[in-house]
């Protein structure tokens, strides 16, 4: 904890730590109100792990959804968030999501030039099995951006190995999703990466960029992590950051704002609060835990939610393949598509594997008695089938799968043996699954039955079900997966409705904010569906910008 420097290096109202979504939504609303505003960025490129993301930003009753005649209701917004969060979402914390999300969406729609659409038919995750699950409307993703548009700053904001690129969502789905690959429009796309078009996470990210740093002129610093907190009589009045190896003191008038993410790479902070024997990361390698070292050294409270939560999912590591020097993690998205199943090591199916809320958390069980997790590590199981028709992770069915990343064999006990998993439960269970795919009803798990999963990782031309088709062809392959963070951690910084860090005496730190995944899931509990994480970081930023300044919420 550093006290209060001889010279300020810099001096402004407003610092904005991050330069994901959370950090330039503060940012730029700041600007907005007055306040003399910078950009630190830890790492190379700006757009953190935002741009590595699918995107989307989930927000009910949101007024592009209103302008197309779609009916949604606060009521039923709730409703929906309260199943989802379990018991576990703070009262007030949700209220502000629900109530102040629709506001920010709009503030940068019409103020920052963000040119939301909605995903066409895209159903929420629970929908229509929980109670205010609506079946479209609530998911927005972004236009296509032009990557020149952001000038000087287009080789330095983030693009991403997880998503396609220069194609909208609505697009994907047309063409018949990510199971018809091979069908979509790859003219069109080559067109796009050629004029660099951005979607998903880089296009969201561009905007925000542009309307930060081009339209506004927001002064960023990349390169140039954020090291200590410079506090005053209690106070956090500035940052201790590190540019060229030096030391780099900037004084924050206002406030200083926290979008850094979680602890993703700090494996010691993850096996803490994740509870779990492995733990690896899709997120960007700078997300380090410095959310909580930081504020932990001036007294800041941590609320954590359950890790079986959707804290981690599952994924692996193609051998070789790399991202800012460290292994590049895939998450299994595959795992609902026909003629594939997920087994534990006793060669049972535990889960619903097309839906990831269902798959996700139940390698935490524990098993109190064996002193053990049952369903870790879970090892997907597929055949020649899949392989024929669709593509596995980034190898096309032309593509063959290298025996380090998939295990081969010509029978299943062979296949099991490989794996070191139970054979005959393998047989057993594979024999059960096929006889489930004959009419499509899947009377273990109720695999297919959700409409969003059908969309993201079925095939919407198989029937009778998009996600089961029969695993009877040989050769057998099998892939051990391990859990895979995507920046979204179980603990977190716990805040109020200001957005403002609380101190463990429970009383808020003055000049100190947190937003996006720097802050804990308490406005949405323990559950999860895509656009949350984004929609936080959006959200937060603009209340901490807001209190900052002294306004109050439109």
């Amino acid at each position: 904890m550093t006290g209060k420097p001889e010279i300020w290096d810099l001096e402004v109202d407003f610092i904005a730590v991050g330069s994901g979504i959370g950090g330039l939504s503060g940012a730029i609303v700041a600007h907005d109100k007055g306040l003399k505003t910078v950009v630190l960025e830890k790492g190379g490129m700006l757009g953190g792990t935002t741009a590595l993301s699918g995107g989307e930003i989930w927000v009910p009753n949101n007024y592009i959804m209103k302008s197309q005649g779609t009916k949604d209701s606060r009521e039923d917004a709730r409703a929906y968030l309260d199943f989802m969060a379990g018991g576990y979402a703070d009262p007030e914390l949700a209220k502000f999501y629900l109530d102040v999300s629709p506001i920010a969406c709009r503030y940068f729609g019409e103020k920052a030039g963000i040119r939301w659409k909605t995903i066409k038919e895209f159903p929420d995750y629970y929908y229509p099995f929980a109670p205010g699950a609506a079946p479209q409307g609530r998911f927005l993703e972004v236009e296509p951006f032009k990557g020149s548009d952001l000038g000087d700053w287009a080789p330095k904001t983030r693009l991403t190995p997880h998503m396609p690129g220069g194609i909208t969502t609505d697009e994907m789905f047309s063409w018949g999703g990510v199971t018809a690959m091979a069908d979509w429009d790859w003219e069109l796309i080559g067109q796009r990466m050629v004029e660099d078009y951005r979607t998903f996470g880089p296009g969201l990210m561009a905007y925000f960029v542009k309307a930060a740093l081009v339209d506004r002129q927001i002064h960023a610093y990349i390169d140039t992590p954020v090291r200590e907190l410079v506090t005053e009589n209690g106070a956090v009045i500035g940052v201790r950051a590190e540019r060229e190896g030096m030391d780099f003191f900037i004084r924050a008038a206002k406030g200083v704002l926290l979008a850094i993410g979680g602890y993703d790479w700090n494996v010691e902070m993850a096996r803490t609060f994740e509870h779990m024997p492995e733990y690896q990361s899709a997120a960007v390698p700078q997300v380090q835990g410095d959310n909580i070292i930081m504020c932990g050294e001036i007294g800041a409270a941590i609320a954590s939610l359950p890790p079986q939560s959707l804290s981690l999912q599952l994924g692996v590591n193609i051998p070789s393949e790399e991202a800012e020097g460290k292994p590049l993690w895939r998450l299994s998205g595959n795992a609902g598509n026909p003629h594939m199943i997920m087994v534990n090591r006793y060669g049972r199916r535990f889960c619903d594997e097309s839906f990831y809320p269902d798959y996700a958390p139940k390698p935490h069980n524990w098993d109190g008695c064996r002193k053990e997790h049952p369903n870790f590590p879970p090892y997907l199981i597929f055949d020649q089938n899949h392989r024929d028709k669709y593509p596995f992770l980034t190898y096309t069915p032309e593509r063959p799968i290298p025996e380090e990343l998939a295990s081969q064999a010509n029978t299943l006990p062979e296949l099991a043996d490989k794996l070191g998993i139970d054979a005959d439960a393998l047989e057993e269970e594979v024999t059960r699954y096929n006889e489930f795919c004959k009419d499509g009803v899947d009377k273990d798990f109720g695999r297919g039955q959700y409409p969003w999963a059908n969309f993201m990782t079925g095939d919407l031309r198989h029937k009778p079900n998009p996600n089961m088709g029969p695993i009877n062809r040989p050769p057998f392959y099998g892939v051990r997966f391990t859990m895979v963070s995507v920046g979204i951690c179980a603990a977190g910084l716990k805040t109020n409705t200001n957005a403002q860090v609380m101190h463990l005496r429970g009383h808020p730190i003055p000049g100190l904010y947190a937003a996006g995944n720097s802050s804990a899931l308490m406005d949405t509990g323990a559950g999860y569906q895509s656009g949350i994480a984004c929609t936080r970081g959006m959200l937060w930023g603009y209340i901490a910008a807001l209190h900052a300044a002294g306004a109050s919420i439109p």
